[in-house]
């Protein structure tokens, strides 16, 4: 529907436009992407070597028209 937004989701936390991280992992701090890429490990370990001890990681599935799909 034009002119329509859909919510994907209702966290705070979660940046609304994570279309640019489509088939990545994404490690977020205070509502942004601090760290992104395809290998799990060295976002996480790249996120605690800038003093982030418990990194909140996301994946964010391949693109959709209309949605970004996050997986935990």
């Amino acid at each position: 529907m034009a002119g329509t937004q859909t919510r994907i989701h209702s966290d705070p936390n979660v940046p609304p436009d994570l279309r640019a991280y489509a088939g990545e992992w994404v490690v977020l701090q205070d509502g942004a992407v601090v760290e992104h890429g395809t290998e799990l490990k060295a976002i996480v370990d790249k996120a605690r070597s800038r003093g982030i001890q418990r990194p909140r990681v996301l994946f964010v599935e391949g693109r959709d028209r209309e949605a970004v799909k996050l997986g935990l």
